[in-house]
């Protein structure tokens, strides 16, 4: 296989390339509003903290600027304004405005460049496609990122507000997602050019988003936590290093790897967060799915704006304020769910402040809130806006339910005792072993911090009892709701990423500091979240390899068979070339009938798609009563086994399609006399053959 059609090596440059671009927008602009406004003394500050508070502001600040540009002026705007803060920073770094500024120690940046370059080859390993010989992998996570890389594209091709790239019924739908994150990851695809296509702007955001989380515990080691310089950097070391630990996954999945190679089960997760009601490791999430991790940025980002700001008088303090509220207001774009938690937090806190009479806490807390509200009015607003019936946006979107324990869940069904109250008592009485199986290490350690901290007999500081409640709030949601919008927990899921992070900070305290008896047990556990966090790095990047060989069962939305790896190439090299001969607006039709999702279409066609499912994954936005329609005419063209298919011409005028993919895996294929074989393609391979739809000959495809 010669170098130009080594996928692999495409990827792994053209990610590189979007890692390079990101500063643009997930570094510059947070130096420029922290310079301008001198946030934190940043003026006066080392470049290390000045990289450090860079990152997670400009992931707070920038999405919802964004946003906001986009939709009430143009994405020209948008550009503008990064333009703006590109020319501002470089002429604040050209004039060296040095001022006495101290300079952070070699050690030091080594250390940052050794953390940095670390995560970015496990990022690229993690995600790029895996070619071997003539057979192509993607990682199990582009189930999930599949699906983030056509919204990406949907936002680089119309704008904001985006479209659903999933269902075209002769007119663009809205768009109905938290894709704040994606916004900034749609400006890395534009800028890289054809080089740099939506995928990899994802995967260069995976990694800036793990910078993010790491500068973050730097920076509350050193704002909010901080001990002397003489204990800093290894407590921000010890921190960082701590999200490579989950929790003990890996016993519940060493039982089932045991029960599958004696055949007492056929199945094995694809992941070992997937035993279970998932209680996702920081590194999983920041591979999975990175843009919940932004909006937890974001909001941890707020909360040490609001932190600062009672520590200065007049405009001083309302302009920590202000950012404050515009980081959360971007933290809502991202991901609802965080901001969910997160918000009843600070909800909380202002509570406490009241109750504690510390005014200027209180009144920064409110300004913030009341400014993330008007900020994130409209964007809330276009979320039930142009839905039609059956959109799947009735209903109150989040339910009371005590997380699941599914062993529990298993042997309550086995007896036929699995109503809702009977789960409920089941789950809520095995709480603390489900999460001590979730959260392991860490919630040791927490108990450990917590009973240390209260035999001293002492109040708690104010930043103690701020983490303590930070910690209780989410744990409290993320045990008793659950969110209902396409079967998924993600309230549940994501929200307990609030809890970890508190949690993270006082394991660091245990490992750190003498005062706390460490024992053996606290060791083992450690060293079991790490082993798992490695493990599932492995599995998530060779499940697909190890299936396709028969090591592993299949995955009904990989593969029916052990061709994966040989239609993936084939699949790719197809989009690939509709992509370069066909007009960037084309719309593109694949069989809408699979399980669960045509992932390799969702990952490569970077086209809007006509009818991506049976339901057009109208839950994404649109009318989902102009769904039915398309798949009758979709149908038409890729009906099931032993129905005859139509005639591609006017199924295609129904349609409203410019290119048709049809693959071995379809049922038409397997007819010899159907227009797959009759009709000639624009382009074919051993297992897909690209067609022009509308006129059947192409004409409307190269137009």
């Amino acid at each position: 296989m010669g170098l130009l059609h080594n996928f692999t090596l495409t990827d792994i440059a053209a990610s590189i390339a979007a890692v390079c671009l990101f500063p643009l927008f997930v570094l510059i602009p947070g130096y420029a509003v922290a310079w301008l406004l001198d946030l934190f003394d940043f003026r006066r500050r080392t470049w290390l903290f000045r990289w450090a508070l860079s990152i997670p502001l400009s992931i707070a600040i920038a999405p919802i600027l964004s946003y906001l540009a986009g939709r009430y002026l143009s994405m020209t705007a948008v550009w503008l304004l990064y333009a703006a803060s590109w020319v501002y920073v470089s002429v604040v770094v050209l004039r060296g405005r040095k001022d006495g500024m101290p300079r952070s120690s070699a050690g030091a940046w080594r250390m940052a460049v050794a953390i940095l370059s670390i995560w970015g080859a496990l990022a690229l390993f993690s995600l790029v496609d895996l070619q071997l010989g003539g057979k192509l992998y993607y990682s199990t996570t582009a189930f999930d990122f599949s699906v983030r890389t056509q919204f990406i594209h949907a936002i680089s091709s119309t704008g904001i507000p985006p479209a659903n790239p999933f269902f075209f019924p002769g007119h663009a739908q809205p768009l109905r997602y938290h894709y704040f994150w994606l916004i900034l990851c749609s400006m890395v695809d534009v800028a890289g050019g054809a080089f740099v296509g939506a995928r990899h702007a994802w995967i260069g955001g995976a990694f800036w988003c793990g910078a993010g989380l790491m500068a973050l515990v730097a920076l509350f080691f050193r704002l909010i936590a901080y001990r002397g310089p003489e204990t800093f950097r290894r407590r921000t070391l010890v921190g960082i290093l701590l999200l490579g630990v989950t929790g003990l996954n890996i016993l519940p999945n060493a039982l089932l790897w045991v029960a599958y190679s004696m055949g007492i089960t056929g199945f094995i997760p694809a992941s070992l967060e997937f035993w279970n009601e998932q209680v996702d490791g920081f590194t999983f999430t920041a591979l999975w799915e990175a843009h919940y991790l932004a909006a937890l940025i974001a909001c941890l980002m707020a909360f040490l704006l609001l932190w600062e700001a009672p520590r200065h008088t007049g405009a001083a303090r309302w302009k920590y304020a202000a950012v404050g509220g515009i980081a959360l207001a971007s933290s809502v774009g991202a991901s609802i769910y965080i901001v969910f938690v997160f918000g009843a937090f600070l909800l909380l806190w202002t509570v406490v402040t009241i109750a504690k009479k510390w005014r200027a806490e209180t009144a920064t807390l409110i300004a913030a809130g009341a400014l993330c509200v008007v900020l994130a009015l409209p964007y809330l607003a276009s979320m039930t806006a142009g839905s039609g019936p059956g959109a799947g946006v009735g209903g109150f979107p989040i339910a009371f339910r005590v997380r699941r324990f599914f062993p529990v869940d298993v042997i309550l069904a086995s007896q036929g005792r699995d109503q809702a109250w009977q789960l409920a008592l089941a789950n809520g009485a095995t709480l603390p072993l489900n999460y001590l199986l979730e959260l392991g290490f860490f919630l040791a350690a927490g108990l450990l911090w917590w009973r240390r901290r209260r035999a001293r007999r002492e109040p708690l500081t104010r930043a103690e009892l701020a983490i303590a409640l930070m910690i209780a709030t989410s744990v409290a949601i993320c045990s008793c709701l659950c969110s209902t919008p396409a079967g998924n927990n993600d309230l549940g899921w994501r929200g307990m990423l609030v809890a970890q992070f508190g949690l993270l900070l006082w394991s660091v305290d245990v490992l750190t500091d003498r005062r706390y008896k460490r024992s053996m047990v606290l060791a083992v556990m450690l060293a079991l979240g790490a082993a798992g966090t490695v493990c599932d790095v492995f599995l998530l990047r060779l499940y697909p390899v190890l299936a396709d060989r028969g090591a592993l069962p299949e995955l009904g939305w990989m593969s029916p068979d052990h061709k994966l790896g040989e239609r993936n190439y084939a699949v790719r090299e197809a989009y690939e070339w509709a992509d370069r001969h066909t007009p960037a607006g084309a719309i593109v039709q694949f069989s809408p009938q699979f399980a669960y999702q045509d992932t390799p279409g969702f990952l490569y066609s970077n086209r809007q798609i006509a009818a991506a499912d049976q339901g057009c994954l109208g839950g994404f936005g649109g009318d989902a009563s102009l769904c039915a329609p398309l798949v009758a005419a979709a149908d038409l063209l890729f009906p099931e086994g032993g129905q005859l298919a139509s005639e591609s011409s006017a199924a295609c005028e129904k349609l409203g399609a410019d290119i048709l993919i049809a693959k071995d895996t379809d049922f038409v294929w397997s007819v010899h006399d159907s227009w797959v074989w009759r009709e000639k393609p624009l382009y074919a391979n051993r297992l897909v053959r690209v067609f022009g739809c509308r006129n059947a000959t192409g004409q409307s495809a190269n137009r």
